[in-house]
């Protein structure tokens, strides 16, 4: 089976009639570039005014103490607060404003219509719910693998908080906006023009390389992250939607870091359900980055895409969006 070149996405991308984007791939790219750099900006600042209060705190000690502010080290509390895990909710709820970036370049300035990105309103819900069962029995799926092959140890229940609960709905924000930049607006941009592959595999080169000043970033790392992406692309296209990849992507973090106790792509993200421990070779668990650079993440992606591509799936077939023009 290959990918449907006539898919409801695909055609609804391609037959666009207010979808302003030029079609010279390397002015794409470029274009791609500027509107990650507003997002990024508009993420860090959102980020910074919500531990601003943590800063002033800091700085009104210092000067109590010392008489003097040093520049040096409020740069230095800046840098501690946003790697701290007890800030991991607003740096996650932040990404919201990417988001908005996103979304308004797209539909301002290319003039675009949301479900252009595949968001399709029929059978919305059960595009995410279905997404975030299959995001948690995916990831669930590495870590029985990596546990088998001696990368894992099981150290027991935490003790958790309603915070959960808040980080939860910011995986379900920062999945969506990673998704929304990468897939939503990147990938239905290059396919308007070029050919679906090399949508894809553009959208997930970038997808890899925006890891790469993560802790523990290695070159398995990136293939796996490659992988990840070539996955929830051809998960996007065949359900013409992108509310499942979304939920895929939040379910995944979440359930990596918060209810199983793992780093996400080499950052700890706070409390957890359970607490498990790296253990054994790097190969096996990905060390410092987490399990989404180890061998058994490469067996779950690889697998992972060869039933998007050549099993079907009645209940992903279902063109969303059908009644939509």
């Amino acid at each position: 089976m290959k990918i449907d070149q006539n898919c409801r996405l695909v055609q609804t991308v391609r037959e666009a009639e207010t979808f302003r984007t030029p079609k010279n791939i390397i002015l794409q790219c470029l274009i791609f570039g500027v509107v990650f750099f507003f997002m990024s900006i508009a993420e860090g600042t959102g980020t910074v005014i919500g531990v601003f209060p943590k800063i002033m705190e800091f700085a009104r000690n210092q000067i109590a103490q010392n008489g003097t502010l040093d520049n040096a080290e409020i740069t230095e509390k800046i840098n501690s607060l946003l790697a701290d895990p007890e800030n991991t909710h607003i740096m996650l709820l932040c990404t919201g404003l990417g988001t908005i970036v996103v979304l308004f370049f797209c539909h301002v300035i290319e003039g675009r219509k949301f479900h252009t990105m595949g968001f399709f309103k029929e059978k919305a819900g059960l595009q995410y719910l279905t997404g975030l069962l299959i995001g948690f029995v995916m990831f669930s799926s590495v870590v029985g693998l990596t546990w088998l092959f001696g990368g894992l140890q099981f150290e027991g229940r935490q003790n958790f908080s309603g915070m959960l609960i808040i980080i939860f709905l910011g995986f379900g924000i920062q999945g969506m906006s990673e998704e929304v930049m990468c897939r939503g607006y990147f990938m239905t941009t290059v396919m308007r023009y070029h050919h679906i592959w090399l949508a894809i595999g553009l959208n997930s080169l970038f997808f890899g390389l925006l890891h790469a000043a993560n802790a523990g970033f290695s070159l398995f790392a990136l293939l796996n992250l490659i992988l990840y992406a070539v996955m929830i692309s051809l998960y996007m296209l065949r359900t013409n939607s992108l509310w499942g990849a979304c939920a895929i992507h939040s379910i995944w973090n979440f359930a990596q870091g918060n209810f199983y106790g793992l780093p996400v792509s080499g950052i700890d993200s706070g409390e957890s359900v359970f607490k498990m421990s790296l253990k054994g070779s790097d190969f096996i668990n990905g060390g410092a980055f987490g399990l989404e650079a180890g061998l058994p993440t490469t067996i779950v992606m690889t697998v992972s895409i060869c039933i998007l591509l050549f099993v079907p799936i009645p209940i992903l077939d279902k063109k969303a969006g059908e009644s939509e023009k």
